[in-house]
């Protein structure tokens, strides 16, 4: 019997070492191939450029965060470029990828492209996703606000008033939290105002929302994120629609709103805007757009091959409200 037991214990301490040995091997390759492509393509220049004496740490976190995911590391290995792109654009924003932070998201795709022989071919890659806290932080960088963009749900009673064409709103809180808890909930809005006096609201009932996540599911049923925490994610759509349509962003720290982004709340204000902006997507500092429905920043000169296809099989619901 205690041999049986040694042997037992053999196994288990040889599985560990051999499972050990093979993440220390997926780490080195994974080192190897991001430090190979950021000298061969200069990309390291523009991390220094970027984050100064922390890119070193913030490539680190790259080979990290890969070899947390086997769909990433998928990814890194099909198409590294696109992972480094989208980790240069998370550092752009000097925002950290750690998903956990929920700041900005580097996440794997499935993609089939069509190749000039006619065949399709099907190759992971990765996309730089901004995360709804990335969105606030780029808000409040722009000293534009005297209150942040929030979220809340509301509740059975609470909407007095709802003015579809101009969005005002007018809510009668329920102060009992027991009580509020008891009711409900019918819908959820999103508010901010800037230094200017300029107010804006969104509001969102819950089926609007539920048809939201049913148009933008990846699959046939509901995302993981959406079953486990519905509030939250709905909170995050709320957010997302806020901020993506009528919000201020900037890159750059500010103490203060510079004459542009007054301008730019001015507008926001008066309701004068360019006859050419669209609903598509918010441009940040001239550099990248943020999509209004996944949050998904791209470079302003990128454009959609139409003969490209994304499943986002790998896509995580949490980030993506």
């Amino acid at each position: 019997m205690a041999a049986t037991t040694a042997n037992r214990g053999a196994i288990s301490r040889a599985k560990t070492g051999t499972a050990a040995k093979t993440q220390e091997k997926s780490h080195a390759s994974v080192s190897a191939m991001l430090n190979s492509i950021l000298d061969s393509e200069n990309y390291r220049k523009r991390f220094d450029e970027l984050l100064g004496t922390r890119a070193p740490q913030f490539i680190s976190s790259i080979i990290t965060m890969v070899n947390a995911d086997v769909n990433l590391q998928k990814a890194f290995y099909e198409a590294p470029q696109t992972v480094i792109q989208s980790a240069l654009k998370a550092a752009t924003y000097d925002l950290p990828i750690d998903p956990s932070l929920g700041f900005a998201y580097i996440v794997p795709f499935n993609n089939s492209k069509k190749l000039p022989d006619g065949t399709w071919q099907k190759v992971t890659e990765a996309s730089f996703i901004l995360g709804y806290k990335g969105m606030i932080q780029l808000c409040l960088r722009t000293g534009a606000y005297s209150k942040v963009p929030n979220a809340v749900d509301v509740r059975e009673g609470e909407l007095i008033k709802y003015d579809r064409l101009t969005g005002d709103c007018e809510f009668k809180w329920i102060e009992d939290e027991d009580e509020r808890e008891k009711l409900p909930i019918i819908g959820y809005a999103g508010y901010f105002r800037l230094l200017n006096g300029a107010e804006m609201t969104v509001y969102m009932t819950k089926k609007q929302i539920e048809a939201h996540e049913k148009k933008n599911r990846k699959g046939q049923y509901m995302g993981k994120g959406w079953r486990e925490d519905f509030d939250n994610m709905a909170k995050k759509t709320v957010l997302r629609r806020l901020i993506g349509k009528y919000g201020l962003m900037s890159i750059d720290y500010r103490t203060t709103a510079d004459p542009a982004t007054i301008a730019a709340a001015t507008a926001v204000a008066t309701g004068v805007f360019d006859d050419e902006d669209t609903d598509t997507g918010t441009t940040i500092d001239g550099a990248f757009t943020v999509l209004d429905s996944t949050g998904e920043v791209i470079d302003a000169e990128d454009t959609l091959d139409s003969e490209t296809t994304n499943s986002g099989e790998f896509a995580q619901e949490t980030m993506m409200a």
